[in-house]
């Protein structure tokens, strides 16, 4: 009896679990990525409508991670499926793969990104992850999960610092499926992820970012998230861009771009005036607009130069080249862009986005709207920890025509713009500036946010709605809702 009490607790620690949950991703009308981790190394049996599918090792250099890309399945269809290990069991999950391109019905999908879960003396830094609740409660047919999944550098890490090692990512990873907001959404629906920069570090460039730190970073979200890893070429980036297209039916098809890994450097540094520590608060506001706002008359010399500089890349030539042909191809009503950031004119601090990399933003804006027949191209964006519609132009301030339409929302657990900016030093007086300058009805920086996208194809719409953390409509009057109409192609 003495030896059998001594091995139980060696029994109890043998026995397989799944502390972080399941999750679903990449979804087509015949296929799907499915992803759990277990707690030890052992051999699991993937289960898909209680049929098993696949036995997977589990190892500790793949840090008990498992992950399986199915085949053969029936458009439309909602399917459970579930990871076993003998008589242990994972959570049921939940999944529908996408119907048919030529169907014609409704489309429901979520939308958000930035979710810093980092603890601060073993409490949620920031919030518990209430956004996605809020989601799980819309019921979508998937959910778009858009960058800064992690924060690998995250302030509130303290002397810890930011990651460095595949360990350190690792771990940061598994704090976030630690919450239970997020566990519970991707057991309910399929989820389209794609990275930012806080997956490695804050506003890398694929050109300059530190390789090591690049390479441990890719890993481990390839390691977590239900992403397959891409096999295109990788010239001229630091690895083979994650971008996707898929098709939901005959009105919906999203693109779902990499705007880090074949990133050009930044063009931040030529515009950081002597004894200053970032770059110009504005560079590209035109000269009167500055001085209102009590800023030099001018940025420093060759700022300007460096942001229009041709053949600076957000994408990378070979990513933009597929993109473009992709738009031209697209055969749905509504094409919606997944971009990790803003491609509006928002000018404050401009280097990370589409506007730090003006010529390749000029470029891609003209070719919408020259091309014929491209109609129905709906841009969807998180980063800047703010909820915004905006009306995009190649310059509007100089009153350019509106080519296209961008919804911002987020974040689901970083600080939100307003409060960023305050933090920064930013007078009320220049914070209701920057709203002012926005011109958009809807602009709530102070609110956690999500969107939610209703495709109904009887009246050839998309609304688009951002969302408070209690699922509100965000603004006053309902104000950050907006109805898109498209012909059919």
């Amino acid at each position: 009896m003495r030896k059998l009490l001594l091995l139980l607790p060696w029994t109890a620690l043998a026995q397989t679990e799944f502390p972080h949950g399941v999750a679903s991703g990449d979804v087509t009308p015949t296929g799907v990525t499915l992803w759990t981790r277990a707690n030890r190394e052992t051999t699991l049996t993937l289960e898909v409508g209680g049929e098993p599918r696949r036995e997977v090792a589990v190892t500790a250099d793949g840090d008990f991670t498992a992950k399986v890309r199915v085949e053969g399945l029936t458009p439309g269809t909602l399917y459970t499926y579930r990871w076993r290990d003998g008589e242990a069991a994972s959570d049921e999950g939940v999944f529908r793969t996408a119907p048919e391109p030529s169907a014609r019905q409704r489309v429901k999908f979520a939308f958000s990104g930035d979710s810093d879960g980092t603890l601060v003396n073993g409490e949620p830094g920031l919030n518990r992850f209430e956004v996605l609740d809020a989601i799980r409660e819309e019921n979508p047919d998937f959910f778009i999960y858009l960058g800064d999944t992690i924060y690998a550098d995250s302030e509130r890490r303290g002397p810890r610092g930011p990651a460095v090692t595949l360990e350190d990512y690792r771990e940061t990873y598994r704090v976030n499926r630690g919450y239970a907001a997020l566990r519970r959404l991707l057991a309910s629906t399929a989820a389209y992820v794609q990275w930012d920069d806080h997956e490695v570090r804050n506003d890398y460039a694929g050109e300059t970012v530190s390789k090591d730190l690049f390479a441990a970073g890719r890993q481990a979200f390839l390691e977590y998230m239900p992403v397959e890893a891409p096999t295109d070429d990788a010239e001229g980036c630091a690895a083979a861009p994650l971008y996707r297209v898929f098709r939901w039916g005959a009105d919906v098809e999203l693109f779902i771009l990499d705007e880090r890994s074949c990133r050009s450097a930044s063009a931040e540094p030529r515009c950081t005036a002597s004894g200053q520590s970032r770059g110009d608060i504005a560079p590209t506001l035109p000269s009167l607009v500055r001085l209102l706002a009590g800023l030099p008359i001018a940025p420093p010399t060759g700022c300007l130069d460096a942001i229009n500089r041709p053949g600076r890349s957000l994408l990378g030539p070979a990513q933009m080249a597929r993109f473009r042909e992709a738009l031209r191809r697209s055969a749905a009503r509504f094409k919606f862009v997944i971009s990790e950031v803003a491609i509006s004119n928002l000018y404050a601090y401009p280097y990370d986005r589409w506007e730090g990399y003006a010529a390749e933003r000029t470029a891609f804006l003209e070719f919408l709207r020259a091309e014929p027949g491209l109609r129905g191209v709906i841009f969807l964006t998180t980063d800047m920890h703010a909820n915004i519609i905006q009306d995009v132009a190649v310059d509007r301030l100089a009153n350019t025509p509106a080519i296209t339409t961008e919804f911002i929302t987020g974040p689901i657990a970083a600080v939100p713009l307003q409060r960023e900016l305050g933090a920064l030093g930013f007078p009320p007086s220049l914070l209701g500036q920057f709203k002012s300058l926005l011109g958009a009805a809807c602009a709530e920086l102070d609110s956690f946010g999500y969107g939610v996208v209703e495709v109904d194809p009887e009246a050839g719409s998309a609304t688009i709605t951002l969302k408070d953390q209690t699922g509100q409509v965000l603004g006053p009057d309902a104000a950050c809702r907006k109805s898109i109409t498209a012909p059919a192609p």
